[in-house]
């Protein structure tokens, strides 16, 4: 796995050129994703200080927003995504490690992988990203030493669910539970085409040729 990355790190390296450097800047800056990222990045760390300054650094305080169903309160969270495993000091190093090598290889595969992404897969995979570097920050610099507590800052919670979270954890749950909807959709999508064209009645040696014919009409197209 770790291998694997570096490959795909070394691939992404070898295409960067002043020249693409430039074109990947001028895209960014004009693409409406980027600026969701920033908003959603934003809007992450503005709630979760204001809810520290809200309760003055208090945990365990309950406000109701809709009684018995959701509620905010304050709890500074060492561990992984709803408070799973959190605890210790090696732990919570693991989990920055991971977050950082998240904060680099998801912007490198979206890159890489860009042009062949439909839009709501771009838009889902930056949100994730976007929860990563909210929870990445949290776990770099909120120190007892430094700001006063350890941790990241989790705020959120449901009568019906044990966990609390914030924004961050919301983004990458709520992304990755609709990427598995729309690959599902997708593959269904993809089934009734190929059914409307006959391919799922055809022989194993009919299919195979069925898929030559298809990639040299694609290498003619491209030509």
């Amino acid at each position: 796995m770790a291998l694997k990355f570096v490959n795909v790190a070394m691939k992404f390296l070898k295409q960067i050129n002043k020249e693409n450097s430039k074109q990947f800047f001028k895209g960014l800056i004009k693409s409406p994703i980027f600026y969701i990222t920033l908003f959603a990045i934003a809007m992450d760390i503005m709630t979760k200080w204001i809810m520290v300054n809200y309760f003055h650094g208090e945990t365990y305080q309950d406000i109701w927003v809709i009684p018995n169903f959701i509620k905010v309160t304050l709890l500074y969270n060492t561990g992984a995504i709803f408070g799973l495993g959190s605890g210790t000091i090696g732990g919570r190093v693991a989990l920055i490690i991971v977050r950082l090598i998240l904060a680099i290889g998801i912007p490198i595969g979206y890159i890489l992988k860009k042009k062949d992404l439909k839009l709501r897969y771009r838009v889902c995979i930056m949100l994730i990203y976007a929860g990563c570097i909210g929870n990445l920050i949290d776990g770099l610099f909120y120190w007892k030493n430094t700001v006063g507590f350890d941790g990241v800052i989790d705020w959120i919670a449901f009568s019906f669910f044990d966990y609390t979270f914030n924004f961050a954890d919301s983004y990458v749950t709520v992304c990755v539970f609709l990427i598995v909807i729309f690959i599902i959709i997708d593959e269904i999508k993809e089934a009734i085409i190929r059914n409307r064209k006959g391919e799922f009645s055809m022989t194993p040696e009919e299919y195979e040729a069925h898929l030559k014919k298809q990639q040299e009409n694609e290498h003619k197209d491209n030509k």
